[in-house]
C-alpha cells in the first residue's frame, strides 16, 4: 500500500515538473537525440553486415591471407 502511495506521489511530481519545465525537457530531448541516432546507426550498420555475410568474407579473408604468409614463411625456411 506503501509504495502505492509513494508511486502515485512520484507521478504527480512528475507531471507537475514535466508542465512547469517542459522546455528543459525538450532541450534534453534535442541534446540526446543525436547521440540516438549515432548508436541506432551503428547497431543497423552491424546487423547489415551480420546479414549480408561481410563477417564470414571477412574471416575468409584473414584465413586466406594468413595461410598465404605461413606458406612465405615456410618457402624462406627451406631456402
Amino acid at each position: 500500500m506503501l509504495s502505492i502511495v509513494f508511486g502515485l506521489i512520484a507521478i504527480c511530481l512528475g507531471l507537475w515538473g514535466l508542465s512547469n519545465y517542459w522546455w528543459y525537457i525538450v532541450d534534453v530531448f534535442v541534446g540526446i537525440l543525436p547521440l540516438f541516432l549515432i548508436f541506432g546507426g551503428f547497431i543497423a550498420v552491424l546487423a547489415g553486415i551480420r546479414n549480408t555475410g561481410l563477417t564470414a568474407k571477412m574471416k575468409d579473408n584473414n584465413v586466406n591471407k594468413t595461410e598465404a604468409h605461413e606458406a612465405d614463411e615456410a618457402d624462406e625456411t627451406n631456402t
